[in-house]
């Protein structure tokens, strides 16, 4: 069994390259939560979902969010109404959202609430949110003003200058991984670290009490998500400089370097060489491409 920590859209397509190679109940994903919020009354969690589509069979593969041929007539009556969502959701993923608030406010935890919605959806894959407790990733402006991250990337493209980043639990706790998350690790034969964004996709998941130390007894490989000094897609190179680390690899594994045994430049990374690297083609643009990386980095793990 192998481990993957997940966010945004670059690890969901490695995803579909293992799941070419290993069956769907031998992969475990940890989820990043950071990116979710209460909308209308429902509970979004973009990264969950996206993950669970691609299981189901049901992913927008055109945009790598939401549910394939869905609908938006809820959401654009909505604006004729005179509201406009944070975010666009469609009919079919908005089902998946009400039912998710729902099992909240009844009281499960957002790790039962998944393992429910995943069994309905005939998921065989164990997707584990990071954490049970309510997180938001912010962006720092000038002045010290806070904004969202869905309000930075969705509503404001990324076009607004951040000088910070900042995680906050909803009671100011210390954030803090589930047991199912540790004992997950503890138990892979391995774990990848995907090609998501190293600031709001994967820093949160190794920001939860817990993940680093466990990380550190197991073998990790962490893929990079840049190319040069640019992200393959979405606003890494903003917010790894607002965080302090240069948007390359190098600064990547520099966020990495105390949990990876092996880390992945891309072959056409003209960066400075990064330690303990190794070059592959991480341009998962094909299922075939995907899979290729896919058994390049399972060839690597210390098989039990």
């Amino acid at each position: 069994m192998i481990t993957v920590l997940s966010g945004g859209t670059g690890t969901p397509k490695l995803i579909r390259g293992l799941r070419q190679i290993l069956q769907d109940d031998e992969i475990t994903i940890v989820v990043n939560t950071a990116e979710d919020l209460w909308m209308s009354g429902l509970y979004v969690s973009p990264d969950i979902d996206t993950v669970q589509y691609l299981f189901a069979g049901l992913l927008n593969m055109d945009s790598w969010w939401g549910i394939r041929g869905d609908s938006f007539e809820t959401f654009h009556t909505m604006e004729r109404l005179g509201y406009t969502e944070p975010l666009p959701l469609g009919d079919r993923d908005r089902a998946t959202n009400i039912v998710r608030a729902e099992f909240l406010r009844q009281g499960m935890t957002l790790t039962k609430a998944t393992e429910k919605i995943t069994k309905a959806y005939g998921i065989q894959a164990t997707i584990l949110p990071m954490s049970d407790q309510e997180v938001a990733t912010y962006v720092e402006l000038d002045g010290g003003i806070l904004m969202h991250y869905q309000e930075y990337w969705v509503n404001r493209r990324g076009n607004v200058s951040i000088t910070g980043v900042i995680r906050r639990t909803r009671d100011n706790s210390q954030l803090a991984a589930t047991s199912e998350v540790i004992t997950a690790i503890k138990e892979s034969d391995g774990v990848i670290i995907g090609p998501s964004n190293p600031v709001t996709s994967i820093g949160p998941i190794l920001e939860c009490a817990g993940v680093r130390e466990t990380l550190q007894e197991k073998f990790t490989i962490a893929v990079s998500p840049f190319i040069g000094n640019r992200p393959i897609s979405g606003p890494a190179a903003a917010l790894m400089q607002a965080w302090g680390y240069a948007p390359t690899s190098y600064g990547t594994w520099e966020v990495y370097k105390d949990v990876v045994n092996m880390f992945i430049q891309d072959t056409r990374d003209t960066e400075i060489e990064v330690p303990c690297a190794h070059r592959l083609d991480t341009m998962m643009t094909t299922e075939k491409k995907a899979e290729s990386l896919a058994w390049d980095l399972l060839s690597y793990f210390p098989w039990k």
